[in-house]
């Protein structure tokens, strides 16, 4: 597990602009893409199935999901760095 306390704050403030871009690209067109898939598949059933639909399907999932740690991996970074903004403040 990775322990964001012992890394300085540029580092960690670099982990999340990268996590930043990785989320921004993972997201891009995925509403518009998952909804054209379950269109796809609800209109053409069992030939989108053979043509690639659920494999299609897959892909949006995935993508989904890396979106959502890249989300949450953002998140803990800027904790941690109000954590720290906020320790700096009170000396």
């Amino acid at each position: 597990m990775l322990k964001l306390k012992r890394y300085p704050a540029t580092i960690i403030l670099l982990l999340a602009g990268l996590l930043t871009i990785i989320f921004a690209y993972a997201t891009m067109n995925l509403f518009q893409t998952s909804m054209a898939n379950i269109r796809f598949l609800r209109e053409f059933g069992w030939t989108a199935v053979m043509e690639g639909g659920l494999m299609q399907f897959a892909q949006i999932s995935a993508n989904a999901g890396v979106s959502l740690l890249t989300y949450v991996g953002f998140k803990l970074c800027e904790t941690e760095l109000v954590r720290r903004y906020h320790n700096w403040q009170d000396r």
